[in-house]
């Protein structure tokens, strides 16, 4: 069964099972959370309403960003770095 959760204004194609990373959640590692299906593919085709998923939370992470901006012909060059804070959870069941 196939679906699209949107999770913190992000539309995710997802399957039971899944692991997928999303933007930093305040919740406990293990606490399970809900997600909105807009879109299920099931056995009797493509249904729009009346679904949700549930979220397990497994851990979470942090990726550091290299940004670099650079206008041409200017010598304009900056380069920073930003640390962005995610979570990584398991999809248990589509409902």
């Amino acid at each position: 069964m196939k679906a699209v959760i949107k999770f913190k204004g992000f539309q995710i194609p997802v399957e039971e099972g899944d692991r997928i990373t999303v933007p930093r959640v305040r919740a406990d590692v293990g606490d399970t959370l809900e997600a909105e299906v807009i879109l299920y593919k099931g056995e009797n085709g493509l249904e729009f309403k009346g679904h949700k998923a549930v979220l397990r939370v497994l851990e979470h992470v942090q990726k550091p960003l290299l940004v670099f901006k650079m206008h041409r012909k200017t010598n304009y060059r900056r380069m920073y770095h930003h640390v962005q804070e995610y979570t990584k959870v398991v999809v248990e069941k589509i409902e």
